[in-house]
């Protein structure tokens, strides 16, 4: 029996999102003080003339907690929807939603990786058609075209919010000049 066919489990759904939104602003001011950690001892840095707000953002401003829940629901989808006897589902939805919540933790702190999820978005809208599972119908190609809409939006969200992190330094001294006595 399909999991979306019993009442626990969109209670249980429903609970993980209320809990993500309910934690989003302590998971903005975390994401925020890693970001700075990794700057202080130098693993990122947003190149010469820029420096990266070390302010956490405003509310919506870093949902990569949502693509963590994307990235599960996609893992998940073959057994949520009943469709884990269709071949190749479960081997591409799996793959596909392991590479979601990697690229999802990595971009935290290097965002330009989240142009991969972008591929793997696009990937899962059009995977059920071009690896052949999509043709029976129903919600195996739904649930993975509805999931790559919502992979993609959230890595291009995430790419436009740190570009805004990273902003032009202040000015300051490069040098002296030497004094003439």
């Amino acid at each position: 029996m399909p999991l979306y066919e019993e009442w626990w489990f969109w209670a249980l759904s429903g609970s993980f999102a209320a809990i993500g939104v309910a934690r989003e602003p302590a998971y903005r001011r975390w994401a925020a003080r890693l970001r700075a950690a990794a700057a202080a001892r130098g693993l990122t840095g947003p190149g010469p003339g820029r420096e990266i707000d070390p302010t956490p953002g405003g509310p919506g401003s870093e949902l990569s907690w949502l693509a963590f829940l994307a990235g599960a629901w996609i893992v998940l989808g073959p057994w949520i929807w009943g469709y884990a006897d269709v071949d190749g589902a479960v081997a591409c939805d799996v793959a596909t939603g392991a590479l979601v919540l990697v690229v999802a933790a990595a971009g935290i702190l290097f965002p330009a990786l989240l142009s991969l999820n972008l591929l793997a978005g696009t990937w899962l809208m059009t995977a059920p058609w071009l690896v052949g599972y999509g043709t029976d119908g129903g919600p195996v190609g739904l649930s993975d075209v509805t999931a790559g809409l919502l992979v993609c939006a959230l890595a291009l969200h995430g790419l436009v919010m740190g570009a805004r992190r990273a902003r032009p330094a202040q000015a300051q001294a490069i040098g002296r000049l030497p004094r003439r006595h």
